[in-house]
């Protein structure tokens, strides 16, 4: 198997996290017609709203891509769980997913075009990125769990 299959394979388990309904519901559908008023309810008071999980996975995307570029141990500088924004308007909330979406295709390209050995070596190379590929299909799951929870109880 050469470098560029490797990186093919990546790809494809990278689609599977957060993309392809055969292995979990598609972001896409999990966020849309999600409105801000929606994104920000939450369960109770020691829950997370969709809001917060979006900006979660937004910030730990990024941080795995400058883990991959630098080698080095970094935490996202918001935080692991981002605060919502003071403006909780729909243009907000189509901001955090624009991030969020942003974030992916981030990811997408330091896998494309990032130096083999930086993808796969150490310290936070393929282990941490297939980490964090769980890490979105996990937090997707628990949108769409939370929609379903909405319908039922008519909220």
């Amino acid at each position: 198997m050469t470098d560029e299959d490797i990186r093919k394979d990546v790809l494809v388990a990278f689609e599977y996290c957060y993309l392809h309904d055969d292995w979990v519901n598609p972001l896409g559908e999990a966020l849309d017609g999600l409105t801000a008023q929606q994104a920000v309810q939450r369960c109770g008071p020691e829950t997370k709203g969709v809001w917060e999980i979006v900006l979660h996975l937004a910030v730990w995307n990024e941080n795995i891509v400058e883990r991959i570029l630098t080698g080095e141990r970094a935490r996202p500088l918001e935080g692991a769980w981002p605060p919502l924004p003071e403006d909780s308007s729909e243009h907000a909330w189509e901001g955090a997913k624009k991030r969020l979406w942003d974030s992916l295709a981030l990811v997408r390209s330091t896998v494309e075009s990032v130096p083999f050995e930086k993808l796969t070596g150490p310290p936070y190379g393929l282990p941490d990125l297939f980490c964090r590929f769980t890490h979105m299909a996990y937090h997707i799951g628990q949108i769409t769990k939370l929609r379903e929870c909405w319908e039922m109880v008519g909220g």
